[in-house]
């Protein structure tokens, strides 16, 4: 009979009367793929999934032994060809697969064998998907196991069918390849263990062996942890779900001062201050909700009565994913918080040292964080922002200092930021007595815990410097105009005495010649000889002031009291007829240092200050003379009520030919000569308007040494 020609009913016959069935003569029954299903679950969580694959695969291989037998009897196969093909027809028979052979290759002479094909709808991989999802390696154990014994019988030589892909691995079928295992490459040697018999009932007194071997292991090893949690030098415990104390450890014991027999008594809040018992039964409810190791400080009392810090590190004991209880250590925090005092307090005064100092340089720093806001300034800083320190904390810099400057930062900054190179830069803050103050700032990254967090920059106050810069261009200027002047007036002299001379000689003829002539032509030639005459000595006057301007002067110092001598000299200018019409105040602070001057230049200087402030209010108005002591000596204060200077004049007017004058009423030269008798007698001399209006110039004059001690004295 073919393989194909096989007909299940011929093969089965029901007995329902006897409640029976046979298969090829044999009596037989129908499973549940379910059933089988649930045995492999039992088997791989019994024994594990070696084991119950040990089991299921002999099985198979019975049954096909079995079936094979039994078939040769019904069958009578023509060849050995279509007889090892009646196996995949009863497979199908049971429903245990569809099988579909690929290749036969047989060789009886040689005892080789090789066949191959496919299963489609493996009830074994069914269901593994059903009870384990999907698997790593090939789970038709049965089939496997039905294939080889059904082949080795039929063949008469040992067969070993191997699964070389699977559904149940996510396989779209299941491939095999039955072979000699002669023939199993060595890889796939350890697969005949699965055809050797078993011996059931050692490998479970091999199990329940190392099962007992492992309980031993963790009793002693419970018992070790016992041991090392009691002898701990730390306080630990361990808590029931309730809150309950269970277990509190020897240290634990003798610092609170608490007996074995009181724990049942006892919870964890009972161990704490009472101020800390509310939180201590929220901190377990906390755990419960994080389910994770959680810490807290709180406070308990020693056996002693006294109170200790402690740090709660508790975890919950889990089973069945449910808490059953905590355990914990409770950490004496006393030593480390008084570390953390000791180290904050470290921490204070290394700040207010390093604040000190950045107080007490004259520079001013300031730092600005990421978003380009002030995160420090010093103190120099602050006084210069006109805001304190902690008030400039947060804000733009643009909310303290003009537009021009606070944009000028801000462009260094994005440079910075940005990773370019920046160089120095000058900005200009408003001064606290009404000017400015001009700044020279040099920034750099910021740079903490290795990362860029913003800009530190210092400002160098460079108002001086850039001062005294100007006095020295005026300086040179004036000297070499002074040279220039020197050599112009020399060689005006000359000619300018000829004119004058001959002017004199011919006036002097034209009276002799014509004593009483009424002829006008004679008037008019008189008229133009004193034209020429007071031409001539108003030229002499312009190159006597050159002169002066380019003539170092030659200052005999002395020591004055300038409260006297503005008093003698303002007298004598009244006299004089100077001040007619103006209104004088004169303010002299008392206890006022002598200053060592030349009282004759100073005298010029005084004059020409008044002079030029009577021109301004054009004979009529006020002049204040202020005198007290200044931070470089005594200042001289005159200030007028006039229309005071017009915007850019204040920076021009020590210049030498510089005047506000209509023509003819000035050379430009008078307060470029005080400016050079100022520099000669060692002060200094600025001027500006009032706020109240008009003009003022300020003299600055050194300190005589006996005034400056008589200065201490009072």
């Amino acid at each position: 009979m073919r393989s194909d020609e096989l007909d299940f009913n011929a093969l089965i016959d029901f007995m329902p009367e006897s409640g029976a069935i046979r298969f090829c003569g044999r009596r037989a029954i129908l499973v549940h793929a379910d059933s089988m299903g649930a045995l492999r679950k039992e088997l791989v969580e019994t024994l594990g999934s070696e084991i119950a694959k040990v089991v299921l695969t002999r099985y198979g291989f019975s049954c096909g032994y079995e079936d094979a037998d039994l078939l040769a009897a019904y069958m009578h196969p023509d060849s050995l060809e279509e007889f090892i093909l009646g196996g995949p027809r009863t497979h199908m028979f049971s429903g245990i697969a569809e099988v579909e052979p690929d290749a036969l290759e047989l060789d009886r002479a040689s005892g080789r064998y090789r066949m191959s094909g496919r299963w489609r709808h493996s009830y074994e991989a069914e269901q593994h998907l059903r009870l384990f999802g999907r698997a790593d390696e090939p789970v038709c154990w049965t089939l496997t196991g039905y294939a080889s014994g059904f082949a080795s019988r039929v063949l008469e030589a040992d067969m070993i069918c191997v699964e070389t892909a699977c559904e149940g691995c996510g396989d779209p079928q299941c491939a095999w390849t039955l072979m000699n295992a002669s023939d199993c490459a060595p890889e796939l040697a350890g697969l005949r263990e699965y055809f050797k018999p078993l011996n059931l009932r050692d490998r479970i007194n091999l199990l329940e062996s190392r099962v007992h071997e492992r309980t031993r292991e963790l009793e002693a090893s419970e018992q070790r942890y016992r041991n090392l949690i009691e002898d701990l030098p730390e306080m630990a415990f361990a808590l029931h779900a309730s809150g309950r104390l269970l277990h509190l450890n020897k240290a634990a014991r003798l610092r609170l001062g608490v007996s074995e027999a009181q724990l049942p008594a006892l919870r964890l809040k009972d161990l704490v201050l009472t101020d800390y018992t509310a939180r201590a039964t929220a901190f377990l409810k906390e755990i419960a909700a994080r389910r994770s190791t959680t810490t807290l400080d709180l406070v308990m009392r020693d056996a002693a009565g006294l109170p200790f810090p402690v740090r709660l590190q508790v975890e919950p004991v889990l089973k069945d994913d449910r808490i059953v209880g905590y355990s914990g250590l409770a950490l004496d925090i006393s030593a480390q918080l008084e570390r953390e005092r000791e180290l904050t307090e470290y921490a204070r005064r290394i700040e207010s040292r390093e604040q000190q100092v950045q107080d007490v340089i004259n520079e001013a720093v300031y730092i600005l964080d990421g978003q380009g806001r002030l995160s420090f300034v010093n103190t120099r800083m602050a006084e210069l922002l006109g805001a304190a320190a902690e008030a400039a904390i947060g804000h733009a810099v643009g909310d303290f200092m003009p537009a021009a400057s606070a944009a000028r930062i801000e462009r260094d900054f994005a440079r910075r930021i940005a990773g370019e190179a920046g160089r120095p830069f000058e900005i200009a803050l408003a001064g606290r007595e009404g000017g400015s103050v001009v700044l020279e700032v040099n920034s750099t990254l910021f740079v903490g815990r290795d990362v860029a967090e913003g800009v530190i920059g210092v400002a160098r106050d460079i108002t001086a410097r850039r001062q005294m810069e100007r006095e020295l261009a005026q300086a040179n200027r004036l000297s070499a105009l002074g040279q220039f002047a020197s050599g112009v007036a020399h060689e005006i002299n000359n000619p300018l005495g000829l004119v004058s001379g001959y002017a004199e000689e011919l006036q002097s003829l034209l009276d002799e010649c014509a004593p009483h002539g009424d002829d006008a032509r004679f008037a008019q030639l008189r008229r133009g000889l004193a034209t020429i005459q007071q031409q001539a000595h108003r030229c002499k006057a312009i190159t006597a002031n050159l002169l002066a301007f380019s003539r170092r002067q030659s200052a005999s110092l002395e020591t004055v009291d300038i409260g006297l001598f503005v008093a003698e000299r303002l007298a004598f200018f009244n006299d004089a007829g100077l001040t007619r019409g103006i209104e004088l105040t004169v303010d002299i602070a008392p206890g006022l240092p002598q200053a060592r001057t030349s009282p004759a230049l100073l005298e010029q200087v005084l004059q020409n200050l008044i002079k030029n402030a009577c021109d301004a209010m054009n004979g009529s108005g006020r002049i204040d003379i202020l005198a007290r002591a200044g931070s470089e000596g005594i200042e001289l204060e005159i200030g007028d009520s006039g229309p005071g200077f017009a915007p850019g004049v204040a920076e021009h007017v020590f210049d030498p030919f510089f005047t506000t004058k209509p023509p003819g009423k000035g050379t430009g030269l008078g307060l470029s000569i005080c400016y050079a008798i100022m520099n000669e007698l060692g002060g200094r001399i600025a001027c500006g308007n009032r706020p109240q209006g008009g003009a003022w110039f300020r003299l600055a004059l050194p300190l005589a040494e006996d005034g400056a001690g008589a200065a201490r004295n009072e």
